[in-house]
Protein backbone atom coordinates (compact mmCIF):
# COMPACT_ATOMS: atom_id res chain seq x y z
CA UNK A 1 0.00 0.00 0.00
CA UNK A 2 0.52 3.58 -0.19
CA UNK A 3 1.83 5.57 3.14
CA UNK A 4 1.57 8.93 3.59
CA UNK A 5 3.09 10.70 6.30
CA UNK A 6 1.79 13.63 7.91
CA UNK A 7 4.70 16.38 8.72
CA UNK A 8 3.93 18.55 11.23
CA UNK A 9 6.32 21.77 11.72
CA UNK A 10 7.24 22.82 15.13
CA UNK A 11 6.94 26.61 14.72
CA UNK A 12 4.60 29.14 12.51
CA UNK A 13 1.59 26.85 13.47
CA UNK A 14 0.26 29.51 15.72
CA UNK A 15 0.25 32.58 18.69
CA UNK A 16 -0.17 29.32 20.74
CA UNK A 17 3.43 27.41 19.20
CA UNK A 18 5.34 30.61 18.54
CA UNK A 19 5.07 31.40 22.44
CA UNK A 20 6.25 27.96 23.22
CA UNK A 21 9.02 28.41 20.42
CA UNK A 22 10.61 31.27 22.16
CA UNK A 23 11.53 28.38 24.88
CA UNK A 24 13.71 27.23 22.60
CA UNK A 25 16.84 28.72 24.33
CA UNK A 26 15.98 27.61 27.92
CA UNK A 27 18.33 24.55 28.12
CA UNK A 28 15.65 21.49 29.26
CA UNK A 29 12.61 23.15 28.70
CA UNK A 30 10.36 21.21 27.62
CA UNK A 31 8.76 21.86 23.77
CA UNK A 32 5.79 21.39 22.11
CA UNK A 33 3.95 21.48 19.02
CA UNK A 34 0.20 20.79 18.12
CA UNK A 35 -1.10 19.55 14.63
CA UNK A 36 -3.03 17.33 12.77
CA UNK A 37 -6.11 17.90 10.17
CA UNK A 38 -9.50 18.16 10.03
CA UNK A 39 -11.44 16.23 7.26
CA UNK A 40 -15.32 15.41 5.91
CA UNK A 41 -15.68 11.99 4.05
CA UNK A 42 -18.86 10.68 2.33
CA UNK A 43 -18.68 7.08 0.71
CA UNK A 44 -21.61 6.24 -1.38
CA UNK A 45 -22.27 2.34 -2.27
CA UNK A 46 -24.64 -0.29 -3.36
CA UNK A 47 -26.30 -2.62 -0.09
CA UNK A 48 -25.39 -6.04 -1.18
CA UNK A 49 -27.58 -8.50 -3.25
CA UNK A 50 -30.57 -5.69 -3.74
CA UNK A 51 -27.83 -2.95 -4.98
CA UNK A 52 -29.50 -0.28 -3.66
CA UNK A 53 -27.54 2.94 -3.61
CA UNK A 54 -26.79 4.01 0.19
CA UNK A 55 -24.33 6.29 2.52
CA UNK A 56 -21.69 3.70 3.15
CA UNK A 57 -19.66 6.11 5.00
CA UNK A 58 -20.22 9.35 6.14
CA UNK A 59 -18.49 11.29 8.71
CA UNK A 60 -17.11 13.83 10.13
CA UNK A 61 -13.11 13.64 11.72
CA UNK A 62 -10.65 15.36 14.02
CA UNK A 63 -7.08 14.30 14.35
CA UNK A 64 -4.82 16.29 16.71
CA UNK A 65 -1.28 15.34 16.87
CA UNK A 66 0.89 16.13 19.94
CA UNK A 67 4.77 15.95 19.93
CA UNK A 68 6.83 17.02 22.74
CA UNK A 69 10.15 16.99 23.61
CA UNK A 70 12.53 17.46 27.00
CA UNK A 71 16.40 18.46 26.53
CA UNK A 72 18.22 16.93 23.26
CA UNK A 73 17.59 13.19 23.76
CA UNK A 74 13.92 12.74 24.69
CA UNK A 75 11.02 13.29 22.30
CA UNK A 76 7.09 12.07 22.35
CA UNK A 77 4.28 11.54 19.58
CA UNK A 78 0.38 11.40 20.57
CA UNK A 79 -2.18 11.05 17.52
CA UNK A 80 -5.99 11.13 19.07
CA UNK A 81 -8.62 10.53 16.39
CA UNK A 82 -12.06 11.99 16.84
CA UNK A 83 -14.58 10.51 14.43
CA UNK A 84 -18.56 10.86 14.27
CA UNK A 85 -21.26 9.98 11.31
CA UNK A 86 -22.73 6.62 10.27
CA UNK A 87 -20.66 3.86 8.47
CA UNK A 88 -22.03 -0.18 7.07
CA UNK A 89 -25.91 1.20 8.40
CA UNK A 90 -24.51 2.10 11.90
CA UNK A 91 -24.06 5.26 14.42
CA UNK A 92 -20.20 6.22 14.87
CA UNK A 93 -19.27 8.35 17.36
CA UNK A 94 -15.60 7.67 18.28
CA UNK A 95 -12.28 8.82 20.20
CA UNK A 96 -9.04 6.68 19.33
CA UNK A 97 -5.57 6.90 20.49
CA UNK A 98 -4.04 5.61 17.58
CA UNK A 99 -0.60 6.21 18.48
CA UNK A 100 1.34 7.46 21.29
CA UNK A 101 5.21 6.50 22.62
CA UNK A 102 8.02 8.22 23.70
CA UNK A 103 11.15 8.22 22.29
CA UNK A 104 14.79 8.04 24.24
CA UNK A 105 17.63 8.64 22.12
CA UNK A 106 21.37 8.07 23.95
CA UNK A 107 24.47 7.49 21.68
CA UNK A 108 24.24 4.83 19.08
CA UNK A 109 21.34 3.36 21.12
CA UNK A 110 17.28 4.40 21.62
CA UNK A 111 14.23 3.01 22.61
CA UNK A 112 10.52 3.93 21.79
CA UNK A 113 7.89 2.90 24.07
CA UNK A 114 4.21 3.23 24.11
CA UNK A 115 1.80 2.95 21.32
CA UNK A 116 3.14 2.59 17.84
CA UNK A 117 2.76 2.17 13.84
CA UNK A 118 5.93 0.43 12.50
CA UNK A 119 5.22 -1.19 9.15
CA UNK A 120 7.90 -3.59 7.85
CA UNK A 121 8.60 -3.55 3.78
CA UNK A 122 10.18 -1.58 1.07
CA UNK A 123 7.21 -3.06 -1.88
CA UNK A 124 4.81 -0.29 -2.77
CA UNK A 125 1.76 -2.35 -3.13
CA UNK A 126 2.79 -5.67 -1.10
CA UNK A 127 4.75 -6.62 1.80
CA UNK A 128 5.21 -10.16 2.24
CA UNK A 129 7.36 -9.19 5.23
CA UNK A 130 4.80 -7.08 7.31
CA UNK A 131 3.75 -9.51 10.21
CA UNK A 132 4.61 -6.92 12.89
CA UNK A 133 1.86 -4.42 12.20
CA UNK A 134 -2.12 -5.25 11.73
CA UNK A 135 -3.95 -3.30 9.34
CA UNK A 136 -8.01 -2.89 9.10
CA UNK A 137 -8.76 -3.48 5.29
CA UNK A 138 -12.60 -1.99 5.59
CA UNK A 139 -11.32 1.08 7.07
CA UNK A 140 -13.17 3.93 5.12
CA UNK A 141 -10.67 6.98 4.45
CA UNK A 142 -9.31 8.41 1.41
CA UNK A 143 -5.64 8.36 3.26
CA UNK A 144 -3.64 4.37 3.00
CA UNK A 145 -2.05 4.98 6.08
CA UNK A 146 -5.20 4.79 8.11
CA UNK A 147 -5.48 0.92 7.46
CA UNK A 148 -2.40 0.52 9.87
CA UNK A 149 -3.49 -0.09 13.37
CA UNK A 150 -0.79 0.88 16.27
CA UNK A 151 0.61 -1.85 18.72
CA UNK A 152 1.69 -1.39 22.08
CA UNK A 153 5.40 -2.35 21.96
CA UNK A 154 8.87 -1.38 23.26
CA UNK A 155 11.35 -1.06 20.56
CA UNK A 156 15.10 -0.83 20.60
CA UNK A 157 17.54 0.97 18.02
CA UNK A 158 21.15 0.11 17.83
CA UNK A 159 22.71 2.34 15.42
CA UNK A 160 26.22 -0.37 14.57
CA UNK A 161 27.84 2.26 12.33
CA UNK A 162 27.16 4.07 9.68
CA UNK A 163 25.57 1.69 7.35
CA UNK A 164 24.15 -0.74 9.41
CA UNK A 165 20.83 -0.63 12.41
CA UNK A 166 19.50 -3.32 14.73
CA UNK A 167 15.86 -2.66 15.69
CA UNK A 168 14.31 -5.14 18.02
CA UNK A 169 10.41 -5.27 18.92
CA UNK A 170 8.56 -6.80 22.31
CA UNK A 171 4.79 -6.64 21.62
CA UNK A 172 3.16 -8.59 24.61
CA UNK A 173 -0.32 -6.91 23.72
CA UNK A 174 -2.04 -9.11 20.35
CA UNK A 175 -3.91 -6.19 18.16
CA UNK A 176 -5.15 -8.73 15.61
CA UNK A 177 -6.42 -6.96 12.28
CA UNK A 178 -9.66 -6.45 10.58
CA UNK A 179 -11.33 -9.45 8.89
CA UNK A 180 -13.28 -8.92 5.91
CA UNK A 181 -15.58 -11.20 7.89
CA UNK A 182 -17.87 -8.66 9.28
CA UNK A 183 -19.18 -6.31 6.31
CA UNK A 184 -20.33 -9.77 4.78
CA UNK A 185 -23.68 -10.85 4.84
CA UNK A 186 -23.68 -13.97 6.76
CA UNK A 187 -26.71 -16.65 7.04
CA UNK A 188 -28.55 -15.80 10.31
CA UNK A 189 -27.73 -19.13 12.34
CA UNK A 190 -24.02 -18.23 12.08
CA UNK A 191 -22.82 -16.29 14.78
CA UNK A 192 -19.23 -15.49 15.75
CA UNK A 193 -18.95 -16.52 19.53
CA UNK A 194 -15.76 -14.28 21.97
CA UNK A 195 -12.99 -14.53 19.79
CA UNK A 196 -9.84 -16.76 21.31
CA UNK A 197 -7.30 -14.33 21.60
CA UNK A 198 -3.68 -14.84 23.46
CA UNK A 199 -3.11 -13.52 26.85
CA UNK A 200 -1.18 -11.27 28.83
CA UNK A 201 1.98 -13.94 29.73
CA UNK A 202 5.25 -12.67 28.84
CA UNK A 203 5.68 -16.05 26.47
CA UNK A 204 2.56 -15.13 23.90
CA UNK A 205 4.49 -11.78 23.38
CA UNK A 206 4.96 -10.95 19.67
CA UNK A 207 9.11 -11.01 18.73
CA UNK A 208 10.80 -9.23 15.89
CA UNK A 209 14.46 -8.31 14.81
CA UNK A 210 14.95 -5.96 11.81
CA UNK A 211 18.60 -5.59 10.48
CA UNK A 212 18.57 -2.52 8.21
CA UNK A 213 21.25 -1.97 5.31
CA UNK A 214 22.01 1.63 4.15
CA UNK A 215 24.50 2.17 1.56
CA UNK A 216 24.68 5.00 -1.34
CA UNK A 217 24.43 2.15 -3.72
CA UNK A 218 21.12 0.09 -2.00
CA UNK A 219 18.94 -0.10 0.53
CA UNK A 220 18.28 -3.39 2.04
CA UNK A 221 16.81 -5.28 5.62
CA UNK A 222 16.48 -8.52 7.07
CA UNK A 223 13.72 -9.39 9.66
CA UNK A 224 12.40 -11.91 11.15
CA UNK A 225 9.02 -12.70 13.43
CA UNK A 226 8.20 -15.02 16.15
CA UNK A 227 4.68 -14.31 17.51
CA UNK A 228 0.73 -14.37 16.38
CA UNK A 229 -0.60 -13.76 12.98
CA UNK A 230 -2.35 -10.31 13.06
CA UNK A 231 -5.32 -11.75 10.93
CA UNK A 232 -6.43 -14.77 12.77
CA UNK A 233 -8.43 -17.94 11.58
CA UNK A 234 -11.58 -19.35 11.53
CA UNK A 235 -12.28 -21.74 13.61
CA UNK A 236 -15.22 -24.28 14.32
CA UNK A 237 -17.26 -24.46 17.41
CA UNK A 238 -20.43 -26.03 17.54
CA UNK A 239 -22.98 -26.91 14.87
CA UNK A 240 -26.80 -28.01 15.68
CA UNK A 241 -28.95 -29.05 12.94
CA UNK A 242 -32.82 -30.28 13.15
CA UNK A 243 -32.35 -34.21 12.67
CA UNK A 244 -36.12 -34.51 10.79
CA UNK A 245 -35.72 -31.98 8.44
CA UNK A 246 -31.70 -31.88 8.23
CA UNK A 247 -32.19 -27.76 8.55
CA UNK A 248 -29.34 -25.92 10.21
CA UNK A 249 -29.99 -24.68 13.87
CA UNK A 250 -27.30 -22.64 14.48
CA UNK A 251 -23.15 -22.74 13.32
CA UNK A 252 -20.82 -21.61 16.19
CA UNK A 253 -17.62 -20.12 15.12
CA UNK A 254 -14.55 -17.50 16.40
CA UNK A 255 -11.56 -15.97 15.71
CA UNK A 256 -8.83 -17.54 16.91
CA UNK A 257 -5.31 -16.73 16.81
CA UNK A 258 -1.70 -18.86 15.52
CA UNK A 259 1.47 -18.27 16.45
CA UNK A 260 3.99 -18.18 13.23
CA UNK A 261 8.13 -17.55 12.79
CA UNK A 262 9.12 -15.54 9.32
CA UNK A 263 11.71 -14.75 8.14
CA UNK A 264 12.43 -12.21 5.00
CA UNK A 265 14.43 -9.61 3.53
CA UNK A 266 13.74 -6.90 0.92
CA UNK A 267 16.26 -4.33 -1.00
CA UNK A 268 16.06 -1.30 -3.08
CA UNK A 269 18.42 -0.21 -5.79
CA UNK A 270 18.35 3.44 -7.56
CA UNK A 271 19.64 3.86 -10.67
CA UNK A 272 19.35 7.52 -12.05
CA UNK A 273 15.70 7.99 -12.34
CA UNK A 274 14.72 3.99 -11.99
CA UNK A 275 13.83 2.24 -8.67
CA UNK A 276 14.02 -1.68 -8.38
CA UNK A 277 12.59 -3.17 -5.52
CA UNK A 278 12.85 -6.77 -4.67
CA UNK A 279 10.65 -8.35 -1.31
CA UNK A 280 10.22 -11.90 0.16
CA UNK A 281 9.37 -13.42 3.17
CA UNK A 282 8.74 -17.52 4.38
CA UNK A 283 6.52 -18.08 7.08
CA UNK A 284 4.72 -21.19 8.81
CA UNK A 285 2.36 -21.51 11.94
CA UNK A 286 4.42 -22.83 14.82
CA UNK A 287 1.78 -26.24 15.21
CA UNK A 288 1.32 -28.55 12.54
CA UNK A 289 -1.88 -27.74 10.39
CA UNK A 290 -2.78 -30.84 9.00
CA UNK A 291 -6.90 -31.41 10.25
CA UNK A 292 -6.87 -28.18 12.06
CA UNK A 293 -9.48 -25.93 9.95
CA UNK A 294 -8.08 -21.76 10.96
CA UNK A 295 -3.88 -23.16 10.37
CA UNK A 296 -1.98 -22.15 7.12
CA UNK A 297 0.32 -24.17 5.05
CA UNK A 298 3.45 -22.86 5.25
CA UNK A 299 4.37 -20.57 2.33
CA UNK A 300 6.63 -18.36 0.33
CA UNK A 301 5.50 -15.04 -1.18
CA UNK A 302 7.61 -12.51 -3.33
CA UNK A 303 7.36 -9.59 -4.94
CA UNK A 304 9.17 -7.14 -7.58
CA UNK A 305 8.72 -4.00 -9.15
CA UNK A 306 10.12 -1.23 -11.42
CA UNK A 307 10.13 2.04 -10.84
CA UNK A 308 10.59 5.43 -13.18
CA UNK A 309 10.10 8.85 -12.51
CA UNK A 310 10.00 11.69 -14.69
CA UNK A 311 8.75 15.54 -14.65
CA UNK A 312 5.58 15.23 -13.89
CA UNK A 313 4.17 11.05 -14.18
CA UNK A 314 5.54 8.50 -11.50
CA UNK A 315 4.66 4.86 -12.93
CA UNK A 316 5.52 1.30 -11.17
CA UNK A 317 5.18 -1.89 -12.42
CA UNK A 318 5.80 -5.08 -10.60
CA UNK A 319 4.65 -9.18 -10.08
CA UNK A 320 3.69 -10.46 -6.82
CA UNK A 321 3.46 -14.33 -6.58
CA UNK A 322 2.98 -17.55 -3.71
CA UNK A 323 4.07 -21.03 -3.63
CA UNK A 324 1.98 -22.92 -0.89
CA UNK A 325 4.73 -25.29 0.72
CA UNK A 326 3.28 -28.89 1.18
CA UNK A 327 0.21 -28.17 -0.37
CA UNK A 328 -2.36 -30.38 -1.13
CA UNK A 329 -6.11 -29.53 -3.09
CA UNK A 330 -8.91 -28.52 -0.48
CA UNK A 331 -11.75 -31.75 0.26
CA UNK A 332 -15.09 -28.93 0.35
CA UNK A 333 -15.99 -25.76 -1.24
CA UNK A 334 -14.92 -22.94 0.88
CA UNK A 335 -18.33 -21.78 2.44
CA UNK A 336 -19.66 -20.34 5.85
CA UNK A 337 -22.58 -22.23 5.95
CA UNK A 338 -24.46 -25.80 6.66
CA UNK A 339 -27.58 -25.77 4.26
CA UNK A 340 -29.63 -28.84 3.60
CA UNK A 341 -28.11 -29.67 0.06
CA UNK A 342 -24.66 -30.24 1.31
CA UNK A 343 -25.78 -33.46 3.36
CA UNK A 344 -28.42 -34.41 1.12
CA UNK A 345 -25.53 -36.19 -0.88
CA UNK A 346 -24.41 -38.32 1.46
CA UNK A 347 -27.36 -39.44 2.07
CA UNK A 348 -28.88 -40.50 -0.73
CA UNK A 349 -25.23 -42.33 -0.76
CA UNK A 350 -26.33 -44.57 1.85
CA UNK A 351 -23.91 -42.81 3.98
CA UNK A 352 -25.08 -42.97 7.80
CA UNK A 353 -25.62 -39.08 9.38
CA UNK A 354 -24.03 -38.82 12.89
CA UNK A 355 -23.38 -35.46 15.00
CA UNK A 356 -19.50 -36.48 14.39
CA UNK A 357 -19.88 -36.64 10.76
CA UNK A 358 -21.48 -33.38 9.94
CA UNK A 359 -18.91 -31.54 12.37
CA UNK A 360 -16.33 -33.19 9.81
CA UNK A 361 -17.84 -31.95 6.75
CA UNK A 362 -18.39 -27.99 8.13
CA UNK A 363 -14.87 -27.98 9.48
CA UNK A 364 -14.11 -29.01 6.29
CA UNK A 365 -15.64 -26.24 4.26
CA UNK A 366 -14.29 -23.84 7.32
CA UNK A 367 -11.06 -24.87 6.32
CA UNK A 368 -11.33 -24.10 2.65
CA UNK A 369 -13.03 -20.77 3.71
CA UNK A 370 -9.84 -20.14 5.47
CA UNK A 371 -7.73 -20.70 2.53
CA UNK A 372 -9.87 -18.97 0.12
CA UNK A 373 -9.29 -15.69 2.35
CA UNK A 374 -5.43 -16.62 2.54
CA UNK A 375 -4.91 -17.37 -0.99
CA UNK A 376 -3.68 -21.03 -0.46
CA UNK A 377 -6.30 -22.54 -2.73
CA UNK A 378 -3.86 -23.15 -5.37
CA UNK A 379 -0.45 -24.19 -5.04
CA UNK A 380 0.70 -21.17 -6.60
CA UNK A 381 -0.61 -17.68 -7.22
CA UNK A 382 0.97 -14.63 -9.68
CA UNK A 383 -0.49 -11.59 -10.00
CA UNK A 384 0.90 -8.68 -11.67
CA UNK A 385 0.26 -5.06 -10.88
CA UNK A 386 0.27 -1.28 -12.48
CA UNK A 387 0.65 1.82 -10.52
CA UNK A 388 0.59 5.08 -12.18
CA UNK A 389 1.00 8.43 -10.37
CA UNK A 390 0.68 12.26 -12.18
CA UNK A 391 1.76 15.41 -10.23
CA UNK A 392 0.78 18.87 -11.78
CA UNK A 393 1.12 22.22 -11.23
CA UNK A 394 3.57 22.04 -8.18
CA UNK A 395 1.63 18.67 -6.80
CA UNK A 396 -1.92 21.27 -6.61
CA UNK A 397 -2.93 18.42 -8.82
CA UNK A 398 -2.97 14.59 -8.33
CA UNK A 399 -3.76 11.82 -10.22
CA UNK A 400 -3.39 8.31 -8.75
CA UNK A 401 -4.03 4.99 -10.32
CA UNK A 402 -3.47 1.98 -8.94
CA UNK A 403 -4.12 -1.79 -10.54
CA UNK A 404 -4.01 -5.29 -9.67
CA UNK A 405 -4.77 -8.65 -11.45
CA UNK A 406 -4.36 -12.00 -9.85
CA UNK A 407 -3.85 -14.10 -12.55
CA UNK A 408 -4.20 -17.18 -10.65
CA UNK A 409 -7.83 -15.97 -9.42
CA UNK A 410 -9.04 -13.57 -12.15
CA UNK A 411 -9.46 -11.31 -9.49
CA UNK A 412 -9.27 -7.16 -10.20
CA UNK A 413 -8.54 -4.07 -7.77
CA UNK A 414 -8.83 -1.23 -9.21
CA UNK A 415 -8.43 2.52 -6.83
CA UNK A 416 -8.47 5.78 -8.91
CA UNK A 417 -8.35 9.28 -7.34
CA UNK A 418 -7.43 12.67 -8.09
CA UNK A 419 -7.25 15.28 -5.51
CA UNK A 420 -6.68 19.41 -5.77
CA UNK A 421 -5.16 21.66 -3.56
CA UNK A 422 -7.19 24.81 -3.85
CA UNK A 423 -5.02 26.68 -0.54
CA UNK A 424 -2.51 25.60 1.34
CA UNK A 425 -3.20 22.75 3.64
CA UNK A 426 -6.61 21.68 2.10
CA UNK A 427 -6.94 18.82 -0.36
CA UNK A 428 -10.09 18.05 -1.98
CA UNK A 429 -10.41 13.88 -3.09
CA UNK A 430 -12.23 12.05 -4.92
CA UNK A 431 -11.56 8.22 -6.20
CA UNK A 432 -13.32 4.91 -6.11
CA UNK A 433 -12.42 1.70 -4.19
CA UNK A 434 -13.47 -1.13 -6.37
CA UNK A 435 -13.01 -5.59 -6.49
CA UNK A 436 -14.42 -7.84 -9.03
CA UNK A 437 -13.71 -11.20 -9.11
CA UNK A 438 -15.08 -14.85 -10.66
CA UNK A 439 -18.11 -16.60 -8.89
CA UNK A 440 -16.98 -17.69 -5.36
CA UNK A 441 -13.70 -15.89 -5.29
CA UNK A 442 -12.56 -14.02 -2.35
CA UNK A 443 -13.26 -10.31 -4.29
CA UNK A 444 -16.87 -11.83 -5.24
CA UNK A 445 -17.69 -11.95 -2.08
CA UNK A 446 -16.46 -8.81 -0.58
CA UNK A 447 -16.62 -6.14 -3.88
CA UNK A 448 -20.55 -5.86 -3.56
CA UNK A 449 -20.02 -4.54 0.32
CA UNK A 450 -16.57 -2.62 -0.17
CA UNK A 451 -17.23 -1.04 -3.84
CA UNK A 452 -18.01 2.68 -3.41
CA UNK A 453 -16.81 5.98 -4.18
CA UNK A 454 -15.70 8.71 -2.13
CA UNK A 455 -15.67 12.50 -1.66
CA UNK A 456 -13.30 13.89 0.78
CA UNK A 457 -12.23 17.05 2.05
CA UNK A 458 -8.98 17.59 4.53
CA UNK A 459 -7.60 20.35 6.50
CA UNK A 460 -4.18 19.93 7.40
CA UNK A 461 -3.05 22.47 10.34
Amino acid sequence: MLFMLWVIPAAGQGLFESSLAEDTEIPGREILSIGGFIRSAVYLGNTPGEEDPYLQSAYGQASLILKAKAGSFATAVADIRFRYGTEWQQDISDITLREAYVDLQTGPAGFRLGKLISPWGKGTLFNPTNKLTPIDPTVRSPDPDDMNLGIWALQGILNLGSVLKLTGTWNPLYQPGKLLIDPIPMPEYVSFLEADYPGVKLEDGNYGLRLDLRAPVMDAALYFFDGYHSWPGIAFDSFIMDTLTMEPLALNIREKSYRIRMAGGDLSIPLGSWIFTAEGAWFQSTDAHEGVEYLPFSELSYTAEIEKSVTWLTAIVGYYGKHILGFTPAVAEPVISAEQEQFLPLMQGGMIITSEMIDGVVKEQLAAFNRLYNYQLEEYYHSAFLLLKGNFFHELLEISMPVIYNISTEEWLAQPSISWMPADGLRLKAGFNGFWGGENSLYDMIGPVLNAGYISMTLTF
